[in-house]
């Protein structure tokens, strides 16, 4: 068996097709927006049109499920402008 070390790179590459994928998932919305995960395991969505916070809000609990599933964030927070319009978690017990 031939193990194989995963370097910075790898882990950047692996991250960008997971976050492909939840795109994949909310086509109509989620390919005009910035999206990026802090350090602190949230995933940013900002919002360039209001529709899209309204579509992102209509599907909140999709989308907080598919994030939770796919990226292993705990919080999304969506941003219209510079102003934060909703941070929540991802995962609810």
């Amino acid at each position: 068996m031939v193990l194989t070390e995963i370097n910075v790179d790898d882990l950047n590459k692996l991250m960008h097709l997971r976050i492909e994928r939840l795109i994949h998932f909310f086509a109509s919305s989620l390919p005009s927006c910035l999206i990026h995960i802090d350090a602190d395991q949230t995933l940013s969505v900002h919002c360039p049109h209001t529709e899209i916070v309204d579509d992102l809000l209509d599907e909140l609990e999709e989308l907080c499920s598919h994030a939770w599933l796919i990226l292993g964030v705990s919080k999304i927070a969506l941003y219209f402008g510079q102003e934060e319009i909703l941070s929540t978690n991802t995962y609810f017990r």
